[in-house]
């Protein structure tokens, strides 16, 4: 009880835990930052934020490890370049254009 769900279409997991677990399969088990392949505290994040209009279809969830969710994105302020490749995903700052990948 008390657990969110997520719309199903096209045999997509509704459950978020499902979802989360389809994902991480999906990208292989590994964070999809460019250049890193870390399997560590994998968590999915959105290319397009939902307090953006952001979906939680799995085509708007990447992969990322702990310190490209948490410290990349929630510290320093950046966002996925939602026009990068899978598994090669870019980072773009918030508010300006143009790559600047963190180290």
């Amino acid at each position: 009880h008390g657990r969110r769900t997520i719309e199903h279409r096209d045999n997509i997991p509704h459950d978020p835990a499902e979802l989360k677990r389809f994902i991480l399969h999906r990208d292989g088990g590994a964070c999809t930052a460019d250049g890193c392949r870390c399997r560590y505290r994998l968590q999915p994040h959105h290319l397009v934020p939902f307090s953006q209009g952001g979906t939680h279809h799995p085509s708007n969830l990447a992969s990322l490890c702990w310190y490209h969710h948490h410290v990349v994105i929630h510290r320093l302020g950046y966002r996925l370049d939602p026009d990068s490749p899978p598994g090669r995903r870019r980072f773009l700052r918030r508010h300006t254009t143009g790559t600047d990948p963190p180290a």
